[in-house]
């Protein structure tokens, strides 16, 4: 054992242990390239001996490497793109979107690595003794890319739009809990809502709800309050942002430029990592997993979610409207080869119903569902489907569903059932196929609850219902959820919400993806959020890039 009295290093400071300032000058002589020679003589000139001075430098080069570094121009592929990309945050639909709308706007709130709601504009926010109003307090000093400064009037309307019929939002199904958004002067927002909702700041830190200025309505343009300003748009095609000065968060973003794209083909998207020609990736093809690892220039980012691809067996439309036949389908899902063989184990099986098996609301009582050909037959035979062919449309656009396509296809055989598969573009696929055709492939992205993922796509009226699976019983249920704040009645309120869905609905979910990404080791500042790709969408506002 070391004596560090007979080296004169007892007592003797460590770099964490020095004033800040005497820090800072350390740091900025590496940055500006000071020898070790001259650093050691002003530590000795501190009353530092040489060796312990040695172990304080070797701890800044550490603390160097993980400070962030301004500058440079990061480019990042997304996974999907198409012509209806949108800056609008009331109409986005795919990730593409989210990460777009993180680019240029900011929230009331921002989620963090446990999707617990953290301020953004808004300094503060508390509830009432119910959890039926809230007030939020912006953070002064909050300027638009024009300059024009954040008032409590553009957070008014960029929530109330939402409940506009006329503005489409994909998000109206959420918004109608709200019952009035007010301004209490310049820098307070009143939020009165039709029943208790203690989740309110997680809803409003997802990217539908981001903050415009009052009376926006040409969005070929974005003039948010975010880390970068939009210098191009083209729907399809890319997005750039060049980083604004006056972003409110002090020394941030720390990169010039960021110009995001979509690549669709895996293949494509993982040459283009590899080769150099972009910094980060989206949506890493499971298949690639072993490549990113064995190259020491590039970092597998992986983040379990609750993210699911599924077989959409719609309710209202011929041949799937038949219950059996869709309990046929979910008992002919091997979603333990899809698991270990597709996603490489990168995920968790799914039991055709939304919630994860480590979320604290699954119901464990439900048998997890497994490939058995005898209940199929007899479901299949119940069904009156007979020889018929079953056209299942599946599309690279969803993420697993080509896969899992080919595996029903030839599972579905053994019991007796002809699927033709129709694979289709990912181009256009969420505007021609998907809640279309009667039995086709759909992945959702994760949301920070289970309320607001089943609001957005399982009550019945929502524009997202793409199973078009409609019930009473589980649109109260959905309702009382989330305004239910004892633990033990929510828990039950959620089970009982799995079992509706487990045997009537039209979701054959069939597993939870991690979120897959690829990125230079140069790229740094990205943490796993578990709702998005890279940091849950969120990278624009930490990311930057070590020289």
């Amino acid at each position: 054992m070391n004596d560090h009295r007979k080296t004169g290093l007892y007592n003797q400071p460590r770099f964490q242990d020095l004033r800040a300032r005497d820090r800072d000058i350390i740091i900025e002589g590496l940055k500006h390239g000071a020898s070790r020679r001259d650093l050691l003589k002003w530590l000795g000139a501190a009353g530092i001996v040489a060796a312990a001075g040695a172990g304080i430098l070797a701890d800044a080069g550490i603390a160097l490497a993980q400070t962030p570094k301004r500058g440079g121009k990061m480019r990042v592929a997304g996974h999907s793109s198409s012509a209806a990309d949108t800056l609008d945050p009331a109409k986005q639909t795919l990730s593409t979107d989210y990460i777009r709308g993180y680019i240029y706007f900011n929230g009331l709130t921002r989620l963090d690595g446990n999707t617990a709601a953290q301020p953004e504009l808004a300094e503060s926010f508390e509830p009432n003794s119910d959890a039926t109003e809230w007030v939020f307090r912006l953070r002064p000093g909050v300027e638009f890319h024009d300059g024009k400064s954040l008032t409590a009037q553009d957070v008014v309307y960029s929530l109330m739009r939402h409940k506009d019929p006329a503005v489409g939002s994909a998000a109206k199904a959420l918004s109608d809990q709200i019952e009035s958004v007010s301004a209490d002067g310049p820098g307070m927002v009143r939020v009165k809502l039709r029943e208790a909702y203690a989740d309110l700041p997680i809803m409003l830190g997802t990217s539908h709800f981001m903050i415009l200025q009052d009376g926006t309505t040409d969005f070929s343009t974005a003039i948010g309050t975010g880390p970068f300003r939009m210098t191009e748009f083209s729907p399809g095609v890319r997005s750039i942002g060049t980083r604004f000065e006056n972003y409110f968060k002090e020394g941030r973003p720390y990169l010039d430029e960021l110009e995001f794209f979509g690549i669709q083909d895996g293949v494509a998207r993982v040459n283009a990592l590899v080769s150099g020609d972009v910094e980060a990736i989206t949506n890493l093809p499971p298949g690639a997993i072993e490549e990113v690892k064995s190259r020491p220039e590039l970092v597998l980012l992986a983040t379990p979610s609750a993210t699911f691809s599924e077989m959409i067996m719609m309710c209202d439309r011929a041949p799937t409207d038949n219950a059996d036949l869709r309990l046929a389908i979910k008992h002919l899902l091997d979603r333990e080869r899809y698991v270990k063989s597709v996603l490489k184990g990168y995920g968790q099986l799914g039991n055709d119903h939304v919630v994860p098996p480590n979320d604290p609301l699954y119901n464990a009582d439900l048998p997890q569902r497994t490939v058995d050909l005898d209940k199929a037959k007899f479901h299949l035979a119940k069904s009156g489907f007979g020889a018929g062919r079953l056209e299942l449309h599946i599309s690279e656009a969803a993420i697993g569903t080509v896969p899992m396509g080919q595996i029903l296809q030839q599972t579905a055989a053994q019991a007796g059932l002809n699927i033709e598969l129709r694979r289709e573009p990912a181009d256009g696929y969420w505007s021609n196929i998907w809640i279309k055709r009667p039995f086709h492939g759909g992945q959702w992205n994760a949301r920070p609850t289970i309320d607001i993922q089943l609001s957005l796509g399982w009550i019945s009226e929502a524009d997202w219902n793409a199973a078009q699976f409609k019930d009473a019983t589980l649109d109260q249920l959905i309702v009382q959820g989330r305004s239910e704040l004892d633990p033990a009645k929510r828990k039950q309120i959620y089970n009982d919400i799995q079992k509706i869905l487990y045997d009537q609905g039209g979701n054959g979910v069939f597993g939870f993806q991690d979120f897959l990404d690829g990125h230079s080791a140069r790229v740094k500042g990205i943490t796993p959020v578990p709702i998005g790709n890279l940091g849950g969408f969120a990278f624009p506002d930490t990311a930057w890039l070590e020289s």
